[in-house]
Parts: C-alpha cells; structure tokens; sequence
C-alpha cells in the first residue's frame, strides 16, 4: 500500500486511509462526549459535575501524556496504537454495558470517562505524530488541514448523530457505537509499515527520554511558544464545550438533539473555518490571525451568555467553531514544524498536555464560576478574558521553525571515541576555539548562540569558558550523562542545528583560526 511521502496528500493513498480512519474514531468520541455530558444532566444537573465530565477527559492526558509520548518514541509504535485502541474499545463496551443495565452513577461515569482518558493519553501523541511522517516537510500545512477538516467534519456529524442517537433509541447507544468505532484506525494502523529505527544504537532508557525533552522544549523557543499560545488560548476557550450542555438544557429548554446541533454548528464552523484558514494564511501572519480569532471567540463567548434564540445560538456556536480551528490550526502547525522526528511523539504530548490541562482547568473554574453565580455571568467572564488574554499572547510569538529544517543532519563526522572503557559514567566534552584576539568578543557571541542547540541535542551544563593562559582561546563545555546517550543524540542531530554549526566553523576557518574537539570519560 502506498505511503509515499513526496507526493499530494491528496493522492497519498495510505495517509487518506489514515485520515479516514480517524476521522471514523473521532466520530465515535464525540458519540462518547454527547452521550457522557447529557448523561450527567440526568444524573446531576449542577454546572460543576456537568463540567467535569470535560475535565475527567482530559485530566489523564495533561498527566500521562508526557510518558506516553517517550514511551512513543522509544517502543513501536504501532503496537502502541493497537494496544491503546484495544483498550478503549474494551473499557467503553463495559460502560456500554452498565448504562443498558441502568446502572450508571456520577462515579463509574467520571471512573470511566477517566479511563478512556488514560487510553487516549497514550494513543493521541503517537497519532498526532504520525502526520510528519505520511507526508512530506513541504505538504505539511496541507496536511495539517486535512486533518483538520476531518477531525471538524466528526465534530460536526458526531454531536448530531449522538443526540439523534440518544432521541431515537436510548442513553446507551452513542456508547456502542463509540466502541465499534475505535477499530477503524486498528484496522488501517495494521497495514502501516514504519520506518525501521536504527538497530546500532543503544535503547533510550525512559528517564533519560523524558529529560532530553524537557531540555528539548526549554531550549527550543518555538516548540515553548506555541505550548504557550495553547495554554493561552485554550484556558478561556474551554468554556464553550464546558457550558453547552446546561446552554441547551438550562437557557433554552432543549434535549440532547439541541445540544447536538449547538456542537454540530460548531463543528460546521470548524470545517468553514479550513477554508478560511488557506485564504488567509498569505494575507495575514500566524499571529494576527490568532489574536483575530481569539477576540472573536471571546465575543461568541459574551453573546451565548446574552441571547436566549436558539438559532442566534446556533449561529454563534458556528462563528466559534471557525475561531477554534483557525487558532487550533496555527498553534499546533507552528509546534510542527519545531519538532524532529525523532522527537515527534514527546513533543506533540506537550501540546497535548497544554491543551487538555488548559481546558481541563478551564473546565471546572468556569463550571464552578457557573455554579457560584450564572451560567450567563460565567461567560462573561471568560469571553473578557479571552478577549485580554489575545493581547497578552502576542509576547509569544509563533512560526519560528518555519524556515528551517528539522530533518536529521546525514553528514555527520564519526566519534574517534575510545571503545574499551565503561561508558556507564558521564562524558564531558571541551571544544576548544583559537581564534584572533581582535575577534574574541564576536567569537564570543556567535558561540553563545549554539547553547539552545547543544541542550536540544543532548547537552547537560553548558559552560563557555576564556582560557586563563592564551588569550586567543575559547573554551565550550558541556556534559552528557553517558557515552551510549551521547552517541544516541550525535545521530540526532538537526540539519538546522548542524548548519549553525558549520557557520561559526567557517567564520573561525575564514579568520584563520581553529577549533579542536577534546572528550573525556567519568574514571
């Protein structure tokens, strides 16, 4: 089947199957999100425990998803679809089950929607960094909106058809089929054939994986800023899908069907909101289109609060819809590009832990705010803020990586390291720069400028040291925790970060200095 990355993701038949697939998935989530909300409202109408079923969804995966995402890019991935999908496709049979029974309660609800939280923790990172690896550096934005159309079509279709569902036959329905539905991507995942890890290099220990992208995201401005931009954003927008239900229920009177229109326009808007995305993204720069959108959804915000006419609602919920893709769009396009593929499943579990733990607490303060005083009062306030927050965003500024490449650099020299002693200790490296003295304090500042790259590849204390007896000498150092981990990360290596690199070497060569590597091993 073919995967081939350098063509159309549109003729890419492998990654539309994909698509397709998750698309089917996300369906059945929504399908779980509809039936979990409103069966809440039937067992406890209060805005916080309605506002909870939210943040039960997502709090598994701001917490799990960091492991997840290491354990992602250590371990296959395509067992860990599999396994992950299996386990969602057993846990929501058995909820399934329990509400035919009529025997649901708000606790094996939250228990329950706190499972299948846990199972898309694990699943979510490795499938969102899937796309980077279907298609092609130069389709990525392209692809992205594929997905996001898809992921908006299910957002649309699913609520309707989860309140249908729910009006037709009965509460437990939308859980069935959520259920079928997780097999698709299992389905299609198994005709996926990744590409085969380099067998010479020593396994990642877990640990160390999750402190190399810990010091990945520090020292990558653009990876942080756009974890920042979600944190952001998603906080105040979190309250639209938090509030509905009790919008429908409470403001206006409605059943799950209306509740399912309400999200199904939202949803609508959100596929509107694609398109929008291409005809603009020449006009205007990333940022002012999320500080655009962010301002408008936080007037969406303050007009669900004001109108009591379903259809104003209705239409309101659509206009949000486009504001959420748009701005969704941008923000985890701009985390795309940052990250290497090798660091994929880590680094899109840290915009998965933004955005769920965002929205989780978003969730329960504006379904506490709600409960304290109105719903409408509830949001007002988090439209107002929305509206501030937009500002305050722009110190955050996205699409850094865009112009670079994060492929792993293929002309590495080899290590002449020595291969006879233990390399369980640490290893220091010294790279020692000679250079004229009337261009040290240049010297200085062009090699200041590698220390975000060293800690992304690897670097533990980074130091730049002037030698005390040669005045023309500069000295780097760093540390990495052990000889494997510090071969590991020489094959990782960026194109990007080995271009700066070769920069400051041909600056150093044309001024007729020098640079002289020198490592040494923990006794």
């Amino acid at each position: 089947m073919s995967q081939a990355k350098n063509c159309s993701p549109y003729k890419n038949t492998f990654f539309l199957l994909f698509v397709v697939a998750t698309f089917i998935s996300n369906v059945g989530t929504w399908l779980f999100s509809v039936g979990s909300g409103w069966l809440m409202t039937d067992l406890d109408s209060s805005p916080l425990m309605v506002s909870l079923v939210q943040t039960a969804t997502l709090i598994p995966l701001c917490i799990l998803a960091l492991p997840a995402g290491a354990i992602g890019d250590i371990y296959n991935q395509k067992k860990i679809i599999i396994i992950s999908q299996s386990f969602l496709i057993l846990n929501t049979l058995v909820f399934a089950y329990i509400v035919y029974l009529d025997k649901a309660t708000v606790t094996n609800l939250l228990i329950f929607t706190v499972l299948n939280g846990m199972g898309a923790a694990f699943a979510r990172p490795v499938l969102a960094a899937l796309t980077p690896q279907l298609v092609g550096r130069e389709q990525l934005d392209t692809a992205v909106n594929l997905t996001g159309v898809a992921y908006n079509l299910s957002r649309a279709l699913g609520p309707i058809l989860g309140g249908a569902l729910i009006t037709i036959f009965a509460i437990d329905m939308p859980f069935w089929v959520d259920a079928v539905s997780f097999a698709a991507v299992i389905v299609v995942i198994l005709f996926w054939k990744p590409k085969k890890k380099d067998d010479n290099l020593p396994r990642r220990k877990l640990r160390l994986a999750m402190a190399d992208s810990i010091r990945f995201l520090r020292h990558t401005p653009a990876l942080y800023h756009s974890i920042m931009r979600a944190i952001i954003f998603f906080f105040t927008a979190a309250a639209l899908w938090a509030l509905l239900p009790l919008i429908a229920k409470e403001q206006l009177g409605g059943g799950a069907d209306l509740y399912g229109y309400f999200l199904g326009a939202a949803g609508f808007g959100a596929v509107a909101g694609v398109a929008l995305s291409n005809l603009t993204k020449d006009k205007f720069t990333t940022n002012r289109i999320t500080v655009l959108t962010s301002c408008i959804l936080g007037v969406c915000l303050i007009i669900l609060g004001i109108t009591s006419h379903k259809y104003l609602v209705m239409g309101t919920c659509f206009f949000s819809g486009i504001c959420w893709h748009m701005a969704y769009a941008s923000i985890m396009t701009s985390a795309h590009y940052a990250l290497p593929k090798w660091y994929g499943a880590r680094g899109m579990a840290y915009f998965l832990m933004a955005v769920s733990g965002s929205m989780a607490a978003g969730s329960a303060i504006w379904g506490f705010l709600a409960e304290q005083t109105s719903i409408a009062i509830s949001l007002y306030v988090s439209g107002g803020l929305g509206v501030a927050l937009a500002f305050v965003a722009v110190k955050f500024p996205l699409g850094l990586a865009e112009a670079g490449t994060s492929k792993i650099a293929t002309d590495i020299p080899e290590l002449s390291l020595p291969s006879d002693k233990d390399n369980g200790g640490w290893i220091m490296v010294q790279i020692v720069y000679t250079i004229a003295r009337n261009k040290k304090k240049e010297a200085l500042r062009k090699i200041r400028n590698l220390r975000n790259s060293r800690y992304r590849g690897g670097a533990v204390k980074w130091k730049l040291f002037s030698s005390a007896e040669k005045e023309n000498q500069v000295v780097e150092s760093f540390y990495e925790v052990s000889l494997d981990q510090f071969e590991i990360h020489q094959r990782q290596i960026t194109k990007s970060d080995k271009e700066s690199f070769d920069s400051l070497k041909s600056w150093i060569e044309k001024n007729k200095g020098s640079i002289e590597r020198q490592y040494y091993l923990e006794a």
